[in-house]
């Protein structure tokens, strides 16, 4: 690799010897194709970065160096029109090119509309979907959640906006690797990375054990809901609407080496800019409303502002509101053109978003409980891209971006735990405490204000070296994470419980978030060269690139390779291999201190003022200095066939996901003093004393690690049409099939329930825990579209054809214990099936493997979308419309456990375009 970096140091910085400098000159005039009239104020961008702004009289003009790759791809964009993508050959006696341009109305009258995601074969990953507008408008999808079902391996399902809502790339996996999983899929917006790495919404890992939301699952009715929250876990995908979407790629392999901090995958998502109609649109679904406006005004010549404004209003029930998702939202961006000859562009863009997920108290519920997430959130991002030739570089962008919020967890409940002990010492040592009233209103609350700063500078170089072309991309990047809230904020002395049963660590601490004052900061650079060329008389593109990361003063290389080979004109070979790292989140680096309460003297007799609780807290400081970004490695070959109107694509891929994070659970020793009670008074707290002897207690030791191992491994079959005039139809299949193995490599401890002071044996030590489990699913699309009608008619029948877990046998025998003084002794491994440690021994657990369900299941969905006339469509969507239940059974009894589709759910849209 580090042979690699020189050679693409070398073409880069001695770039002027490779080809005698010589400009080209691209224009033309940009028209309408109904009208034939011209169109003012569209961009057209020559490969990623150069761009020219068609006049007033829709003429455009561009240049670029010969210096260029020999091919180029010019697309073309206009809100409210469909984006041209059009390759261009570049001839060295031609130095002018004259291309005329005609775009379609992005509507149901164009000559093709797409339902389905289709590759993306102007990305560097070679297996990389994108979602256009015209598929992003059929969605009907009020978030990003539900337009990202569409990308092969994702399952359709209802609307719901009333849990947070992440995604998991090629991976059949659950708990916390799916929560690892999505954690590690970077979001791309207008080329601001948007993450979780400061979301600290969410109790103390080390205090429960595990990455959970303050209210965690909650029901209502028939249906239950998890939190509104995602803590360690995937961004919020609800909080991103799709009205002002112009285009997404999903890339689930081998990214670009420009993207970091991620492991899984990305989504890079364009917004609307620039002069746009009047577009309005008014969604309606079973309880969900959601309204979208927006509009693009071309103030001048050079300048223009996209405004938008989304609304959005969920419910489970029609026949109640006591839950409820809302969602308001908007933004600006302002487009510049800056120079005389426009050789620099300028967008800034401004968005601002509030969130509400709030369950309310109903009468009905004895706990009357109520739960609710509140979120607002800013963004500041200006992009600026300057065209400006020199011999190291052909252009470059600056981005920085600024994005900060505030967020509210809230929890109120009321309950009826009877009288019960309880401290809220925020130190370690003997403490008194007091007991709480047998029934009390309570409240905890979580106050966050989340930062996200980042910057980046990207250049890049197009030249030609011995018939080879090479676009070469380097840059420097920057992120900041903090948050700055109040916090956990509740009362200890109230604490959250719903039994008679005290917890050593059911009574969590506040903390404030300001006083820890937790921050992340990455930096990292990065190299890369897009090669295209000929191998054996046959066309390749090889993109070859290497990245440096310094998270949290943690060094990494991530060498990144895509390489496409085309056989033949119908025929092209794909791989790709690449190591990517994801940092940690504040969840994970300051979770804070935690504490265990153990009782001496629980001495209550009716009257607080003469009863004693006397308490030991053990407080263990949080410790991050151990854990690591997670690392991922990523391998993929596939083919792709495309001949006439059919196509079809093969990827087989294996991802490792190493150094994943989980909360590793450790046992110790601690010296506790003994107290004895003296003597009862009245109207006085009683008197005590210690007894002088010290008990070795078994406490907790847990602390975020690096314990998580995962492999996946699969493949995907994509197969589609264009549309086949004579019929008006196109079709679609997306197959795929992911096998997932999890590992966790943390201990395991057990405590002896006989045990006696003298014992050898106070805990057995047992090896960490596995699992596996896979599914295969099938998604098949008909997609009927009269043009001249402006009908399009989309039928999905999705299958789901296996899906399986297995649980691997384990040893009855421990690999370790704790003596009575709680000190670890190994044993090796020779002496594991002595009889001597006989009594350490488990019930051995046999292997299983079960498929649940053992058969093989349909589902059908159904879009319908209908022009009105130029500028009106409607469009109305039924999942499950055949109303097909299968019952899930138990193997063993019989008895039904649930349906495996959910119930019929419809819904309707109608847009207006002026």
């Amino acid at each position: 690799m580090g042979k690699l970096l020189r050679i693409i140091l070398i073409f880069t910085l001695s770039s002027s010897t490779f080809a005698i400098a010589q400009q080209y000159t691209i224009k033309g005039h940009i028209t309408d194709a109904k009208t034939k009239e011209t169109l003012p104020f569209v961009t057209v961008m020559a490969g990623q970065n150069v761009y020219a702004l068609a006049d007033e009289n829709g003429r455009y003009e561009l240049k670029i160096s010969s210096t260029s790759a020999r091919n180029i791809t010019l697309t073309v964009r206009l809100v409210g029109k469909r984006t041209e993508r059009i390759e261009l050959s570049l001839n060295p006696s031609q130095n002018i090119i004259t291309r005329d341009i005609i775009l379609q109305d992005n509507d149901n009258y164009m000559s093709e509309v797409v339902v389905t995601a289709e590759r993306d074969d102007e990305n560097v990953s070679v297996s990389a979907f994108k979602l256009d507008k015209d598929v992003i408008d059929q969605s009907q999808a009020n978030s990003l959640a539900e337009l990202l079902q569409l990308i092969p391996g994702q399952e359709i399902r209802n609307p719901d906006l009333q849990s947070a809502q992440a995604i998991n790339f090629r991976s059949a996996n659950t708990g916390q690797s799916s929560l690892n999983n999505s954690f590690g899929i970077s979001i791309v917006m207008n080329d601001n990375q948007l993450n979780n790495n400061s979301n600290m919404q969410g109790r103390n890992p080390i205090q429960t054990g595990g990455f959970n939301s303050l209210g965690g699952s909650n029901s209502f009715r028939s249906s239950s809901f998890e939190g509104g929250e995602n803590p360690g876990g995937g961004f919020d995908l609800r909080q991103i609407s799709v009205g002002n979407i112009e285009k997404v790629e999903v890339i689930q392999g081998v990214a670009s080496a420009k993207y970091g901090d991620m492991s899984n995958g990305a989504i890079i998502i364009e917004t609307s800019a620039g002069q746009a109609p009047l577009n309005f649109s008014l969604r309606q679904a079973r309880a969900d409303q959601n309204f979208q406006l927006s509009k693009g005004f071309q103030l001048s010549e050079r300048h223009s502002i996209f405004a938008n404004i989304d609304y959005l209003n969920s419910r489970p029930d029609l026949r109640d509101a006591v839950k409820s998702f809302n969602r308001v939202g908007g933004g600006l961006m302002w487009s510049a053109f800056i120079g005389s000859g426009k050789l620099i562009k300028n967008t800034l863009d401004l968005k601002y978003n509030t969130t509400l997920d709030d369950f309310r108290i109903d009468p009905d519920f004895a706990t009357e409980r109520r739960v609710l997430y509140e979120r607002r959130g800013q963004t500041v991002s200006n992009r600026t891209y300057f065209n400006l030739e020199t011999p190291i570089f052909d252009n470059f962008k600056t981005v920085f971006s600024y994005n900060g919020g505030y967020d509210y967890s809230f929890v109120e409940q009321f309950v009826n735990p009877g009288v019960l002990p309880v401290t809220g010492f925020l130190g370690e040592g003997v403490n008194e405490g007091t007991f709480h009233p047998s029934s009390y209103r309570t409240t905890r609350a979580i106050e966050g204000k989340p930062v996200n700063i980042s910057a980046r500078l990207d250049f890049s170089k197009a030249l030609v070296y011995k018939n080879t072309d090479h676009n070469i991309s380097y840059g420097f990047t920057y992120n900041f994470n903090g948050n700055y809230g109040e916090g956990r904020v509740f009362d200890p002395l109230r604490p959250l419980r719903t039994s008679g049963v005290v917890s050593q660590f059911g009574n969590e601490r506040p903390l404030s978030y300001r006083e820890i004052n937790p921050f992340l900061e990455q930096f990292g650079f990065y190299i890369e060269d897009g090669i295209k060329g000929e191998f054996l008389n046959k066309g390749y593109n090889l993109n070859l690139g290497l990245r440096v990361d310094n998270q949290f003063n943690n060094w990494s290389f991530s060498p990144r390779i895509n390489s496409r080979y085309n056989v033949n004109e119908n025929l092209t070979l794909t791989g790709a291999f690449g190591i990517s790292y994801k940092a940690p989140g504040l969840i994970h680096l300051f979770p804070g201190p935690q504490f265990q309460d153990i009782p001496l003297i629980n001495f209550f007799n009716g009257r607080e003022i003469e009863s004693l609780y006397l308490v030991y807290t053990y407080q263990r400081p949080n410790d991050a200095s151990q854990v690591r970004p997670m690392q991922a490695y990523q391998r993929e070959i596939g083919a792709y066939f495309k001949k006439g109107l059919f196509n079809v694509s093969v990827t087989a891929f294996l991802n490792e996901n190493k150094n994943g994070f989980s909360v590793n659970t450790n046992r110790v020793g601690l010296d506790v003093p003994q107290y004895e009670l003296v003597e009862v008074r009245e109207n006085q707290r009683p008197i005590y004393q210690p007894t002088g002897e010290v008990r070795i207690v078994p406490v907790t030791e847990r602390q975020v690690v690096n314990g998580n191992y995962d492999r996946s491994y699969g493949f995907e079959v994509v197969a589609a049409t264009k549309k086949i005039e004579p019929i008006n139809t196109s079709f679609s299949l997306n197959l795929s099939y992911y096998d997932s193995y999890y590992f966790n490599d943390n201990l395991q401890y057990l405590e002896r329930t006989n045990f006696q002071p003298g014992d050898p044996f106070w805990f057995g030590v047992y090896s960490g825990t596995q699992s596996q489990g896979g599914n295969a699913n099938g998604l098949f699309t008909i997609n009927h579209h009269i043009s001249k009608l402006g009908l399009v008619m989309a039928l999905r029948g999705q299958v789901f054809i296996y899906n399986y877990q297995r649980s691997f046998p384990s040893t009855d025998r421990a690999v370790g214990y704790l003596n009575g003084n709680m000190e670890f002794v190994e044993i090796p491994e020779s002496e594991r099936d002595s009889p001597f440690y006989d009594i350490l021994s488990i019930t051995e657990q046999q292997g299983n493997y079960f498929r649940r369900p053992d058969f093989t299941y349909f589902n059908a969905h159904f879009n319908l979308s209908k022009n009105l006339g130029k500028g009106i469509r409607f469009s109305f969507f039924a999942n499950n419309f055949l109303n097909i239940r299968p019952e899930l059974l138990d193997p063993t009894t019989g008895t039904f456990l649930s349906f495996l589709n959910q119930d019929p759910y419809f819904g309707l849209e109608l847009r207006f375009t002026y």
